[in-house]
């Protein structure tokens, strides 16, 4: 057998988000709406990374996967608010969601190249910094999903608060490695919903 059961599961999950993202690059123009398509480009790249893991075992893929790992956590979904609340004129929230990119993302960086650090822990500052960041999106994403009677918008928070709170509990309360499914599936829609709701379906 060329691989585990549980890889080939991942390599499937990954195929799938590569899918999701996929039609987000079909149904999101990049010059039209460059954030929603860029958040796109990290969720393709993400599942083609973990692909390339789950397929080779090689130990740099890996590494490269659990960065692509931090990065979905924390970037996709403000892009994703920034897109959307420019569209709805409200230039200040969007540039707010943008500024709460830049620490986190610098964090990602820096781990890459330092290694774990005491602050990455669960409830370290970074941690805590993490979950704030997601949640604050999650609420606005919420607000404005009520705003604008649209349900492709309340898909998208509820699927965003999966992939992160969801995939968590289903991984410690449920059983072990049962998150990741959870977590694969909720970006996946969240990337499909987010096509409809950038081309204008709600």
């Amino acid at each position: 057998m060329l691989f585990s059961d549980n890889s080939a599961v991942s390599c499937v999950l990954n195929v799938v988000l590569c899918g999701a993202a996929g039609f987000g690059f079909y149904k999101i123009g990049p010059s039209e709406h460059p954030y929603a398509f860029t958040a796109c480009v990290f969720g393709f790249c993400h599942g083609l990374f973990g692909l390339a893991s789950g397929l080779t075992g090689d130990d740099n893929a890996k590494k490269i996967a659990e960065t692509t790992t931090s990065i979905m956590e924390i970037i996709p979904l403000p892009l994703v608010n920034v897109e959307l609340y420019l569209a709805a004129e409200s230039n200040n929230i969007a540039l707010g969601h943008g500024l709460f990119i830049v620490p986190l993302a610098v964090s990602v960086i820096l781990t890459f190249f330092k290694g774990e650090s005491g602050d990455e822990s669960e409830g370290g500052p970074l941690d805590t910094l993490k979950t704030l960041t997601i949640l604050g999106n999650i609420t606005s994403l919420a607000y404005l999903a009520i705003n604008e009677s649209s349900w492709n918008l309340g898909g998208m928070a509820i699927l965003a608060f999966m992939a992160k709170f969801g995939a968590k509990f289903f991984e410690e309360q449920i059983s072990e490695g049962s998150g990741e499914p959870v977590n694969y599936l909720s970006w996946s829609g969240f990337y499909f919903l987010t096509a409809m709701a950038v081309s204008g379906e709600k």
